[in-house]
């Protein structure tokens, strides 16, 4: 009687190959969605730390400094401001919050971009029906480009040197999955990352 020789059939072998295509298939939509948001919880963080970096510069040198953000270009720099700077050292500088003749924007890396499929926006973007944290509505019109200055205590002003009403400041950034997270600079300063909650449609802070 002749041994059956051990292994796998050509048959099991295509079942086999056959569950794991199935298994790759629901698997990569799933992949591609989770790299996609952390890509724009990505691009929060670095959008908070930039801020957070323009406070405590504008605060330590007692200059007032701001973060410009490019909303069509998806890229935005800090800038260090006029300050105390006389019109005669820089005839640019007529007042405080204006930028100096060579703006010294390439300060901690210079010009920034956004992800790949993420994209800026100054206005809740579609589908997001709440504010984040203090802020209390879109600016209007949505501007483009967004400034969000810091005066030489590290508040958020407008660009005379005013409080800023609103609730503060805020930059949304969403992806191509319908997802979206908030940076918003309170009144008092303080920097807070949102994510919106498409289930509860609310912003939760991270």
């Amino acid at each position: 009687m002749m041994k059956r020789e051990s292994g796998y059939s050509m048959v099991e072998l295509l079942v086999v190959i056959l569950i794991l295509g199935i298994v790759v298939a629901f698997a990569i939509p799933s992949a591609s969605t989770a790299i996609r948001d952390y890509r724009l919880h990505s691009d929060a963080n670095v959008v908070a730390g930039q801020l957070n970096v323009a406070r405590m510069r504008a605060a330590s040198q007692y200059a007032p400094y701001r973060v410009v953000v490019n909303i069509a270009a998806g890229t935005y720099w800090m800038e260090k401001l006029c300050g105390l700077t006389t019109s005669t050292a820089d005839p640019s500088c007529t007042t405080s919050y204006m930028p100096r003749s060579v703006p010294e924007a390439q300060i901690e890396g210079g010009t920034q971009y956004v992800g790949t499929n993420d994209a800026y926006s100054s206005c809740r973007p579609s589908g997001v029906t709440a504010y984040p944290g203090s802020i209390q509505a879109d600016l209007s019109p949505c501007p483009d480009p967004l400034y969000i200055y810091f005066n030489t205590r590290g508040s958020p002003v407008d660009s005379t040197g005013n409080p800023l009403g609103n609730g503060g400041a805020v930059l949304y950034i969403k992806n191509t999955n319908a997802m979206a997270d908030a940076v918003t600079v309170s009144v008092g300063g303080n920097v807070t990352r949102y994510q919106w909650s498409k289930a509860s449609s609310t912003w939760k802070a991270r």
